[in-house]
C-alpha cells in the first residue's frame, strides 16, 4: 500500500521523462533571461510546437521515485485535461477537468481531489504556454544530437517544483515532460505511440465509474 500511495504522490509532484538520457543533452544555459538569440529563437520554435498540440492520446511509461515501473494510457486536452489510465495491477486512475484532479486508488478504496493549479502539471496543460510569459521561469535549455528539453518553474515559486517539457529533434515530437516536487522526488515517464490532435469526448475527463473508458475508445479507433 505503502508503495501504492508513493506512485500516486510521484505522478502529481515528481518528474515525468522522457527515456532520452542515452543521448545526453548538453546544457547551453541555466539561468533565465541569460539566453542567446539563437536560444531564444529555439524556445520560440519548442513553443510555437507544443502550443500546436491541443490534445492526444496515446501511452505512458512511469518511473517512480522509487525506481517502480508502471504503464497504461494516456489522454490529454487543453486547457487543463488529462486522464492516465494504469495498466493493471496498479490499481489507479488519474482525471484532471480541468479544475480539480481526481485520483482513485481501487486497492485502497480512496478517492482523493486537489487544484489542478496546486501542481506543476497545471503548466502541462494550460491553453498556451508561452516561454516569455513572466509568471514562468525559464531556467534551462538543454541541447543534444537529437533530443530538446526546457525546464521552466512558476515566477517565484521555483521551491515548489519544476517542470521539464522534453522534445526530440529532426524531426520535432513532444517526447515526455519532468517535473520536480518540493520534496526533491523524481518520477520519469515516457510517451509512446501518440496520436496528436484526436477528437476526445468530453466524458473522458470527468470522473466517473469507467475506470477502462480510454481503453475502450482506442480499441474502437
Amino acid at each position: 500500500m505503502k508503495a501504492d500511495r508513493l506512485t500516486r504522490r510521484a505522478l502529481l509532484g515528481a518528474a515525468c521523462l522522457t527515456g532520452l538520457a542515452a543521448l545526453l543533452p548538453r546544457a547551453v544555459s541555466a539561468q533565465a533571461g541569460k539566453f542567446s538569440t539563437a536560444e531564444k529563437a529555439e524556445l520560440a520554435r519548442l513553443a510555437e510546437y507544443f502550443n500546436g498540440i491541443r490534445s492526444l492520446m496515446g501511452r505512458f511509461l512511469q518511473i517512480g521515485p522509487d525506481g517502480s515501473s508502471s504503464e497504461g494510457l494516456i489522454a490529454m486536452q487543453r486547457p487543463g485535461r488529462f486522464r492516465f489510465e494504469y495498466d493493471p495491477p496498479a490499481p489507479l486512475l488519474i482525471v484532471s477537468d480541468g479544475s480539480y484532479i481526481t485520483m482513485e486508488d481501487r486497492q485502497l478504496k480512496s478517492v482523493d481531489r486537489l487544484p489542478l493549479g496546486t501542481t506543476p502539471l497545471d503548466i502541462l496543460v494550460r491553453d498556451q504556454v508561452s516561454f516569455e510569459d513572466p509568471k514562468l521561469v525559464v531556467t534551462r535549455l538543454e541541447r543534444g544530437a537529437a533530443a530538446l528539453r526546457v525546464t521552466l518553474a512558476e515566477a517565484g515559486k521555483q521551491g515548489d517544483g519544476s517542470l521539464v517539457l522534453a522534445f526530440a529533434d529532426k524531426p520535432l515530437g513532444f517526447t515526455g515532460w519532468t517535473v520536480l516536487d518540493a520534496q526533491g522526488n523524481t518520477t520519469t515517464v515516457s510517451l509512446s505511440n501518440l496520436d496528436l490532435n484526436p477528437a476526445l469526448p468530453e466524458s473522458l475527463f470527468r470522473y466517473g465509474m469507467r475506470p477502462a473508458q480510454l481503453r475502450e475508445l482506442q480499441r474502437r479507433r
